[in-house]
């Protein structure tokens, strides 16, 4: 009895340590995270501007379809899943603070989630020290600073892994509730970025055609499950859109990478150790690995898509290749021996974990805000100047913080695979062919240029700063 006691504590203490093995990587995220939050005043992404923008439209109108501001004057539906977008506005709401202050302040707490989840996972699939490795892994490469930014994408990543998860839980004969809890955590990545939910869905079908054709044994009601709750619970957003507006989906221009760049991404110790890994998990061949090696190879294979033509931002892409390659690298560790010592990997653990923890401090030091003070001082004048009716003609780049400050209606305004129609803005900013009737029928009221431009047609300045100026247009009507 005495000795049964023994087990079950000793028992209890190897879980806690996995567990504190689990978190450890996700406090350093959130550390380092915390730094570039503190240090600027402002959240870190330019996308971010565009995601509170929507924030607010829900927090004036309710649930609605419609983007009057963005795309103006004709403005358009609003393409992008509202889950992140509602979150955002709860957290408003609850705290009572601004959009721009929880937006810098959950930065932290997204690097804290998504390393979790990948720790987490990792630790579920391949044990605790894999797990830990995992999350430091992580941590240390390129990618890193991407977990940072609230944005959408980064809700999405946090669910990434724990539905690969339940999918692979899914596949065993006592799956239990895992299917309809998948499911559940698909759908929400369909309500927040189109993107990552896509990729899931891939990573699943092609896993279980893999898994089919080896022998290894799928549960095809599962996946029907899986795919049937997921598709139901995002349609509560999406039929309606879909059935008042259609569907719009314009592919940004690809962004190839260079195959040498690769490795700088993941880092090139973590591309050794991940090769390595990979190789001992071709000879394994688990199922767990087999779902790891799909998802693996086939997002590096579709960062190559332009290749083909097909429109890709191959580092975006890359990005998601980023769990299984630190979870593979990981594994390295589980069964090694040093000249048959195990105390000696552990030396090598806690030496490797200093070198990649070093490297995501210095990811997280380096992040700067993507909006320049000199873009917020041109939509503060906005929020106290502008007319809020008429149109901003300007680079593109500017409109998602102009129309989240000040609400002034904008030409794009972010977010350009969901635009729609929109006015010629070139000439506004460009070539200044345009006449009056031009300015009529746009509805133009105000041009945003580099302060080094000639003034443009029809317009005069009211607005300076270092680097644009802002001129009114003067044609009656508008």
């Amino acid at each position: 009895m005495d000795l049964l006691k023994i087990k079950g504590i000793g028992s209890i203490m190897e879980r806690n340590y996995e567990r504190l093995l689990v978190v450890l990587p996700a406090v350093f995220a959130f550390l380092f995270a915390l730094v570039p939050s503190l240090k600027y005043s402002i959240p870190l992404p330019w996308d971010i501007y565009y995601h509170i923008h929507n924030a607010m439209i829900y927090m004036d109108h309710g649930t609605v379809f419609w983007d009057p501001i963005t795309c103006a004057p004709h403005g358009r539906p609003i393409y992008y899943p509202p889950l992140f977008h509602m979150l955002l506005l709860l957290i408003v709401k609850i705290t009572g603070i601004s959009f721009f202050t929880v937006s810098r302040f959950i930065q932290p707490v997204m690097a804290f989630m998504i390393i979790l989840s990948f720790s987490y996972v990792a630790e579920r699939l391949y044990g605790g020290l894999t797990g830990f490795l995992t999350g430091v892994f992580s941590i240390s490469s390129l990618f890193f600073l991407r977990m940072i930014y609230p944005i959408p994408e980064s809700l999405a990543v946090i669910i990434l892994p724990l539905t690969v998860y339940g999918y692979c839980r899914s596949m065993d004969p006592d799956s239990g509730a895992f299917p309809i809890i998948t499911g559940f955590f698909l759908g929400l990545m369909m309500l927040t970025h189109p993107l990552s939910a896509s990729i899931t869905l891939a990573v699943i079908l092609i896993s279980t055609g893999v898994l089919w054709v080896s022998g290894r044994g799928i549960n095809g009601r599962n996946v029907i499950i899986i795919m049937g709750t997921g598709f139901l619970l995002s349609a509560a957003w999406y039929l309606p859109l879909i059935i008042k507006y259609g569907f719009i989906f314009r592919s940004p221009d690809s962004v190839p990478l260079n195959l040498k760049d690769y490795p700088a991404y993941f880092g090139s110790l973590l591309t050794v150790l991940a090769t390595t890994g990979f190789a001992f998990a071709i000879t394994r061949r688990d199922k767990r690995d087999i779902i790891m090696l799909v998802w693996a190879l086939f997002v590096l294979l579709l960062s190559f898509g332009y290749l083909l033509g097909l429109k890709v931002l191959s580092n975006r892409i890359l990005y998601f290749a980023l769990f299984p390659v630190a979870t593979m690298a990981g594994t390295v560790f589980n069964s090694m021996k040093i000249m048959n010592k195990r105390w000696l990997v552990y030396l090598m653990v806690f030496l490797l974990t200093f070198f990649f923890l070093s490297g995501g401090y210095k990811v997280a030091a380096s992040a700067k805000p993507m909006v320049s003070e000199t873009e917020l001082d041109v939509s503060r004048w906005f929020k106290y100047n502008g007319d809020h009716v008429t149109v901003v003609a300007s680079d593109y780049h500017i409109q998602p913080a102009v129309v989240a400050v000040s609400r002034q209606p904008v030409s794009a305004g972010g977010y350009a695979p969901g635009s729609g129609r929109t006015i010629n803005v070139n000439k506004y900013i460009g070539t200044f062919n345009y006449t009056g009737e031009d300015i009529k029928r746009d509805r133009v009221g105000y041009i945003i240029l580099a302060h080094d431009t000639r003034t443009p047609p029809y317009s005069r300045m009211v607005y300076r700063n270092r680097d644009f100026v802002v001129y009114r247009v003067l044609i009656s009507g508008t």
